[in-house]
């Protein structure tokens, strides 16, 4: 009796760790637990999708990254979103904030500085801004904004001046995004600094990507961590992470899914989470942005219904996060 008790208690075993392989094979995220708590303010981008932003909001996020534009359309929708629902905004300036948008290559730093005055204006109650978008970019490198670090500082300056002037409790957040991985853009943030970008930045900003079409491997996240630290210990300043993701799906490429997605998003975050000067991180993106033909779809909220917001198996991590974080007080 004995020996076949022993017997059936090793098939259950057996069985049960089958069971766990597969499902792990099937749901990488399972490997990655959510933590109990989470030691920032969370938040997804949205460049103005505002059936997926709706729907966000009714599920009770309240903090979005987008590209602020004078439009009166955007100005409308995003005015009701914090009206209504509490939405917060962190507004990026940038090309989309400037006459023309982003087909304008010929302006100078007044242009900016009105531009960034009647963003302002328009937005009263938006209290973090974000100083352009990816400047190391050429696609982004338009007008003034030419690809000089003094002139990138010169921007950023006189945004902080006219955006303090306007609330001085608001946070200006430098850099657009640094990526983590290289040294060449890395000396470039750090000629921005050497002019004395200290003075007019509350944070600095990082755009955090991989290699890989799933979670990352141990180089990996020991590569992420020295570049974070490295411009931590550059600036001093707090880190928002205002973009980070991989697509559930590509037309160019093989192995991203709902599943890798998931999975990479709650590794992501658990390790941001070991770094207390980490104040916000933003998952790029709630819709899915296709990137052109490649189709890369980075969608968290709409990944089979654009129209509805149909959720991505991330978004039910993205929720149970957030509702973790600082984000929920």
């Amino acid at each position: 009796m004995y020996a076949r008790s022993k017997l059936v208690i090793s098939i259950v075993l057996t069985l049960i760790i089958a069971l766990a392989i597969i499902l792990i094979a099937l749901y990488p995220g399972m490997q990655y637990g959510i933590e109990g708590k989470y030691n920032f303010v969370v938040g997804v981008g949205t460049h103005s999708n505002q059936s997926s932003a709706i729907s966000a909001l009714k599920d009770g996020i309240l903090y979005y990254r987008t590209d602020i534009s004078l439009s009166a359309p955007q100005e409308e929708a995003l005015s009701l979103q914090h009206s209504k629902y509490g939405a917060h905004y962190l507004g990026i300036l940038d090309y989309d904030t400037l006459p023309g948008g982003f087909s304008n290559n010929d302006w100078n730093l007044t242009a900016w500085n009105e531009s960034v005055s009647a963003a302002v204006e328009a937005y009263p109650w938006i209290s973090s801004w974000e100083i352009w978008n990816e400047p190391w970019v050429p696609t982004f490198q338009k007008g003034y904004m030419n690809g000089s670090a003094y002139n990138y500082y010169q921007m950023a300056r006189s945004a902080y001046l006219i955006i303090k002037a306007a609330e001085p409790n608001a946070t200006t957040v430098c850099f657009g995004g640094a990526p983590i991985g290289s040294y060449s853009i890395y000396q470039w943030y750090s000629k921005v600094w050497s002019y004395g970008a200290a003075k007019y930045c509350s944070a600095i900003s990082i755009h955090a990507y991989p290699s890989t079409v799933g979670p990352m491997n141990q180089s990996d996240v020991q590569m992420w961590s020295a570049w974070i630290s490295k411009y931590e210990a550059l600036t001093g300043k707090p880190i928002w992470i205002t973009e980070f993701g991989i697509p559930s799906g590509s037309n160019a490429s093989v192995g991203y899914s709902q599943s890798n997605q998931e999975a990479f998003m709650v590794q992501a975050f658990n390790l941001f989470n070991k770094y207390p000067y980490i104040k916000r991180v933003y998952w790029y993106d709630l819709w899915g942005l296709s990137d052109g033909p490649v189709g890369n779809d980075f969608g968290i909220l709409n990944l089979s219904n654009p129209v509805s917001g149909k959720p991505s198996a991330a978004w039910y991590s993205f929720l149970s996060i957030y509702n973790r974080s600082m984000s929920k007080g």
